[in-house]
């Protein structure tokens, strides 16, 4: 089966839970996504494992971000159908969080990765980034375009399919329409639907690829510094 063209390249509208139905077992390449952080959506990244291991091919990746406060119990739940690969690092070089309860100053957030089956990035990843954090011009709780670009490039090839399930202001969509993926988006909140869907509608392409040819290590198109 192949993907349903009413949701290949869109923004739709509804419950990930629901929606994710449409899609075939066995036909995405990675996930990139950004859920909610609090306690009470701990039972989300349960769902998403399990249907990770539904429509992920097989050797394919879940890259998730997630707060600090509940990271184990994160990781607990992936772990269930996954394959744990590695935690990457997205420092916040602009910002700066104070999580009273813990007396801890947060600077960055984790990036967890976890496969179906043995998997690989298609390149050598940094495993620490420094992105510009948190972007708010699309979302409250946005993250930087940059980070994402960097890791969805690292881990998929140019005309791949990335599911991003919490869409939020669009930032993972945006991403792949400049690099050249597919993508399957899903939102619950009809304001963010229409906020992200302006941004793709007005998003300017970039005029040329960026790329680091002198770097011999197989790294990917993106080299730190260069977004």
């Amino acid at each position: 089966m192949t993907t349903p063209p009413s949701i290949l390249n869109q923004i739709t509208l509804g419950d990930c839970r629901e929606l994710s139905r449409q899609i075939p077992d066995g036909s995405v390449d990675i996930i990139f996504t950004d859920p909610p952080y609090n306690r009470e959506a701990l039972p989300l990244y349960s769902w998403l494992a399990q249907e990770a291991a539904r429509v992920l091919k097989t050797g394919g990746f879940l890259l998730t971000y997630s707060g600090n406060s509940y990271l184990h119990e994160v990781m607990m739940a992936l772990g269930k159908h996954l394959t744990y690969f590695w935690c990457y690092i997205a420092l916040d070089t602009g910002h700066s969080t104070v999580v009273w309860q813990r007396k801890t100053v947060v600077k960055h957030k984790a990036i967890l990765a976890y496969s179906k089956g043995p998997g690989k990035p298609r390149c050598n990843v940094l495993d620490v980034w420094s992105g510009s954090g948190r972007d708010k011009t699309f979302h409250a709780w946005g993250q930087d375009a940059a980070t994402a670009r960097y890791y969805i490039d690292c881990f998929s090839r140019p005309g791949e399919i990335v599911l991003d399930p919490f869409v939020g202001g669009g930032t993972v969509a945006t991403v792949c329409r400049q690099i050249g993926r597919n993508f399957i988006a899903f939102e619950i909140d009809p304001q963010n639907v229409e906020i992200a869907r302006n941004r793709l509608a007005t998003m300017q392409m970039p005029l040329i690829q960026v790329r680091n040819p002198g770097l011999k290590t197989g790294a990917c198109s993106f080299p730190q510094g260069a977004l």
